[in-house]
């Protein structure tokens, strides 16, 4: 079964501990190992990124490890992959090109049913 972890009770994304096939189940632990919850992938989900615990609403924050680290800028479903292309930096936002030639190169495509390629 995949692993994904939610490091503070807080966080409204976990980090997948491996990579998570669209459709694919996938349990969700705490930081003491102890299984709290359990999803299924949306699309694929990259080993060390993260996806949507819940519903998050466009302009709500992105929280991991407790802290705001984003905010939404599209809604996102419960377990879609959160990353540049639905979520600004409340930082430095990146330009949009550089946005999609991250996602080009991660082989995911914005057009397509569920993103990848």
């Amino acid at each position: 079964m995949n692993r994904m972890i939610q490091m503070d009770e807080k966080d409204n994304v976990a980090t997948a501990l491996e990579f998570i096939g669209e459709g694919e189940q996938a349990i969700v632990f705490s930081k003491k190992n102890i299984e709290i919850n359990n999803l299924k992938a949306l699309e694929d989900i990259p080993m060390g990124n993260k996806i949507a615990l819940h519903n998050i609403e466009k302009g709500q924050p992105i929280v991991k490890y407790g802290a705001v680290v984003g905010e939404s800028v599209v809604p996102i479903m419960k377990g879609s992959f959160v990353h540049v292309h639905n979520v600004k930096s409340l930082v430095a936002d990146l330009p949009t090109a550089t946005k999609q030639e991250i996602m080009r190169q991660m082989g995911y495509d914005s057009k397509k049913e569920g993103g990848r390629t």
